[in-house]
């Protein structure tokens, strides 16, 4: 008996403090959450940027705490977009039909809003149709659905908009569309990292909770037009902006990292070495193919634990709201299902 008891004693206090043989705690609820979308994202597309590293070094994708896969269907289609699984994230839900109906569904930051939360969406080079301002379009719905969010896009700025440089101070509005000041018809002249840093220096400001989605097209149109070249880069500057974000997360337990991807691309890449040697060299050879029925998540962080395993798009947003227990105590944080 009295062994008995010293084991229940020893079991109960026993606990997992490891993810991935990465050090972690579990059921902490994260106030700081970076959410990356990324279209056409696959993670044998890391190879791209892994095979360059000297010994092979891991990308900051790599470093992630937990990997999951999410079904990229709905009630409607079996492959959606890009951008119909980006919102399926955000809402929770499958029955997404991209028009103006989708702005009776409620988006994640709306839930966080009522908790203290302030959430800011940078849009990287998202066409009219990609881009959650085309909600702007359904009248006071869709106005009413992209309420109390700081805006900012990555792309040519339109007459007499307000406009931000990463190496300014940044004033943050929120409702107000910002566009990066460095961007033309052609190009932008800071990096997605630049814009990103500075960004997220100054919105981490604005309160203790927040919210910070970025939204990522470029890289699915490059891959889309067999840019190999220019894929890769935009892969690596994006992964020099996660890197920063990840390592936000080694001085806090309660911040979140997570990557979703929409509408992954497979891309065929060589299987020898002169193949290869030609891709590296001139971005050849490889064939890209949108056949993936499933798309890539990655988290670290607090409550990273909920991201492993294999779910639909909409089931995202459970598992980024929705915590077991803290400490003993039961996080009735935000029931999705209300």
């Amino acid at each position: 008996m009295k062994w008995l008891l010293i084991f229940l004693i020893i079991s109960g206090c026993a606990q997992v403090t490891s993810l991935n043989m990465q050090q972690h705690e579990f059921g902490v609820l994260p106030t700081k959450i970076i959410w990356f979308q990324i279209a056409g994202l696959e993670e044998e597309q890391l190879a791209m940027l892994r095979f360059q590293y000297a010994g092979e070094r891991k990308t900051a994708f790599e470093e992630s705490n937990c990997l999951g896969k999410s079904w990229n269907y709905n009630l409607y289609n079996l492959r959606n977009s890009a951008e119909a699984s980006f919102l399926s994230q955000l809402t929770g839900k499958k029955n997404i039909k991209m028009t103006c109906e989708d702005t009776d569904l409620r988006p994640v930051w709306n839930y966080l809003s009522g908790n203290g939360y302030n959430t800011g969406i940078f849009e990287i080079e998202a066409s009219k149709a990609q881009s959650l301002l085309s909600f702007n379009e359904c009248g006071e719905k869709g106005v009413s659905f992209l309420s109390s969010l700081y805006l900012w896009l990555r792309k040519e700025p339109v007459a007499g908009a307000a406009t931000f440089h990463y190496r300014n101070a940044i004033s943050l509005v929120p409702n107000q569309i910002t566009y990066d000041q460095t961007c033309d018809k052609l190009s932008c002249a800071s990096t997605i990292t630049d814009d990103f840093k500075g960004l997220y220096q100054a919105f981490r400001k604005v309160s203790s909770k927040h919210l910070m989605i970025i939204r990522d097209f470029s890289y699915l149109a490059a891959l889309d037009k067999k840019d190999f070249m220019k894929a890769r880069s935009i892969l690596s500057d994006l992964e020099r902006s996660l890197a920063e974000a990840i390592a936000n997360t080694k001085n806090s337990t309660d911040r979140l990292v997570l990557v979703t991807s929409g509408d992954s691309r497979f891309v065929d890449m060589p299987d020898q070495g002169k193949q290869w040697f030609e891709f590296e060299k001139n971005g050849v050879n490889p064939q890209v193919k949108r056949t993936k029925l499933t798309n890539l998540v990655l988290a670290t962080g607090a409550r990273s634990e909920n991201f492993c395993g294999i779910y639909d798009d909409s089931q995202v947003f459970e598992r980024l709201l929705s915590g077991p227990k803290q400490l003993g105590l039961e996080l009735k944080f935000i029931n999705p299902f209300k």
